[in-house]
């Protein structure tokens, strides 16, 4: 099972399977309160929920991590410092809008959070029985993408974007080539859905 928490314009996801159950990202700082009261919702006990596996290191992504203050905080080693200082990794921008736009909202989209003291370099390969860890750096040198067997589906992070028409490379990157490289890379993965944190998430119509 995976679900989706919509956290505004960003994704956290809640995985279940083969007795294993985590969540994916925690959002932007503030987003704790609400990530509890969807577990809640959804029938979870928050106290149940041990661990917390982070796509890569932007605010997006990890703001919400010291609200959760879950005892397992795993993140791609160069993802680490970020992660346990609260500091978030700043976004290589390419087009002028993206950089007015976060010139503009630099207060929110570089907002520091809390200190993450229980923090866990993720390794490649098995994380769970059934979930793979797959490192797949372009976006950022510490993105990785989690793919649930008993779903064929893959969880990509900022890897890619989602929308009516399928799946797009994204407009913030920081190696377009080692982007393209980690797409390749998940496309041997057998996969029926790919689910991503920004956009639609669906079949894996893939940009290339």
């Amino acid at each position: 099972m995976i679900l989706e928490l919509n956290l505004r314009f960003v994704k956290s996801f809640l995985v279940e399977t083969r007795g294993n159950v985590f969540l994916v990202d925690s959002g932007v700082v503030g987003s704790g309160r609400k990530i509890i009261s969807f577990l809640e919702k959804s029938g979870k006990s928050p106290s149940s929920i041990k661990t917390v596996v982070y796509t890569h290191s932007h605010g997006d992504h990890i703001g919400g991590a010291s609200e959760l203050k879950m005892p397992h905080n795993l993140i791609h080693e160069k993802g680490i410092d970020f992660l346990r200082k609260g500091i978030p990794k700043k976004p290589v921008l390419h087009s002028a809008p993206l950089k007015l736009l976060f010139s503009l909202g630099s207060p929110f989209f570089t907002r520091r959070s809390g200190p993450v003291f229980d923090v866990e370099k993720l390794n490649e390969g098995e994380l769970f029985p059934g979930i793979q860890l797959v490192f797949t750096p372009g976006h950022t040198e510490d993105s990785v993408s989690i793919y649930v067997e008993d779903e064929r589906a893959l969880i990509v992070g900022d890897m890619l974007q989602g929308d009516k028409k399928g799946l797009k490379i994204p407009s913030i990157y920081e190696d377009l080539n080692q982007l393209r490289r980690s797409i390749e890379k998940v496309k041997e993965f057998k996969v029926e859905k790919v689910y991503v944190s920004h956009g639609i998430s669906g079949p894996p119509r893939w940009p290339f």
